[in-house]
């Protein structure tokens, strides 16, 4: 099944960070989710911050939605003349020194993961992984917190970071190194969000069984303490074999997800990933099925030397794996090799995945998202022909005319919010 999906999940990081604040016993902290306080619009959050007053506004960006933030967190300096305005994310630290020249709104760019940013901040030295705290939920609304299937899913990590160095992999320019969190630690999380009525929890690691010791003692762990509850990971499905496979399913795992990418080895071995052999891949599949664990493969559309030749060939790998959902994902260019000074918000579409870096490439911009896009409707023919219509024309197809038309206005918060509340009221995506 071709995965589109409405579920809404935390941002970990964020509430981590919140989470050391609070505990810290010296800030009184306010936590706004917009997509679980009624999909919040910007002018709904703006009216909403005008009912108090805060000495510190953080805000985390992201490359989707960088253009609208920043216009947000100058109206947010209009209301709050005083308030120390920071702003956090990947694509704020890319825009450095853009926002530094041009944003004299914001006082400071966050250059590090948020949560260990908030340990420092309270003064905390010689940070590592286990020193974060177990996440506040309560902080929020976490019930609104929800996939369409199993209901209310929480996450948390085990490790961060990432022993690999594959070049297309943006993780890399988040974290340095690779950490895993003591069996005691990540227990003790889930025994947490057991109590708070998750159904299911995802572990949020870049690659949960790189430390195939630790991975076995948590696994035994969970099962020795007789905590049920249904798990979501996501790893490289080449790291495991029958046995893990077998102590997964005992221990609650329901999902495994993993990169495929390209069907093409040598492609792989160029951007330094390294997979595992066709053959095993299908076999550790095919036993997962067995065992009853759901799979999620995702694969990369569009790598610059990429023919189409070549992405025929990833898309029959996909037929061939025939894993439970399956992810098409356009090539994202992570090399940020030029001088700062040339970033400017511009850099990444309002809306969008990917950035607007030019590089050399056999397939032109809109071939590339024609493959993805294409490659989703043929796969969920598989199932049927009511299934594509729902999954792609209706939520995908619509959902990129919407965007197209909703770009224009990411700056404009008014006009902005006014279109999509207008959307919502009459039920349609064409705004």
């Amino acid at each position: 099944m071709l995965l589109n999906t409405n579920d809404i999940y935390p941002d970990l990081t964020f509430l981590t960070a919140a989470t050391v604040f609070a505990e810290s016993g010296d800030y009184q902290v306010r936590v706004i989710d917009a997509m679980i306080e009624g999909r919040m619009l910007p002018d709904e959050l703006l009216k909403e911050l005008e009912k108090e007053s805060f000495d510190i506004v953080i805000l985390k960006t992201a490359g989707q939605t960088v253009q609208s933030d920043l216009k947000l967190l100058e109206a947010v300096r209009a209301l709050m003349p005083e308030a120390d305005i920071r702003i956090a994310g990947l694509a704020a630290i890319i825009l450095k020194k853009w926002i530094s020249n041009n944003a004299p709104y914001i006082n400071e760019i966050i250059e590090e993961p948020l949560d260990h940013y908030a340990l420092k901040y309270i003064g905390k030295k010689n940070i590592g992984i286990n020193d974060l705290p177990i996440p506040d939920y309560t902080l929020v609304d976490y019930t609104k917190y929800t996939d369409e299937a199993k209901g209310l899913r929480l996450t948390l990590i085990a490790s961060r970071g990432c022993p690999m160095s594959c070049l297309y992999c943006p993780y890399k320019l988040c974290y340095s190194g690779y950490e895993t969190k003591s069996t005691e630690q990540v227990i003790e999380n889930i025994k947490r969000l057991v109590e708070l009525g998750s159904k299911e929890i995802q572990f949020r690691d870049q690659y949960f069984s790189a430390d195939r010791k630790k991975t076995k003692e948590l696994l035994e762990s969970i099962i020795e303490q007789e905590i049920k509850i249904r798990i979501v990971i996501e790893t490289r499905l080449e790291s495991l074999d029958e046995e893990m496979l077998g102590l997964m399913k005992k221990a609650g795992v329901g999902m495994i997800c993993f990169g495929v990418e390209s069907a093409d080895a040598v492609l792989l071995e160029d951007y330094h990933s390294i997979k595992g052999e066709i053959r095993r891949v299908k076999e550790l599949i095919d036993h997962a099925h067995s065992l009853g664990i759901d799979t999620m493969g995702f694969y990369i559309i569009g790598f610059p030397e990429e023919t189409w030749e070549m992405a025929q060939s990833t898309y029959d790998l996909a037929d061939y794996l025939d894993t439970t959902y399956v992810v098409f994902n356009e090539y994202e260019h992570c090399r940020f090799d030029i001088d700062d000074n040339e970033y400017t918000p511009e850099l990444f579409p309002p809306f969008g995945n990917t950035n607007s870096i030019e590089y050399q490439s056999v397939l032109d911009i809109d071939e590339r998202e024609y493959l993805a896009y294409i490659f989703g409707i043929r796969y969920a023919m598989r199932t049927s022909y009511e299934d594509s219509y729902r999954y792609n024309y209706k939520l995908v197809n619509e959902n990129r005319k919407a965007i197209e038309k909703l770009r224009p206005l990411a700056t404009d918060l008014k006009r902005l919010s006014e279109c999509v509340r207008e959307m919502r009221k009459n039920g349609r995506m064409d705004p």
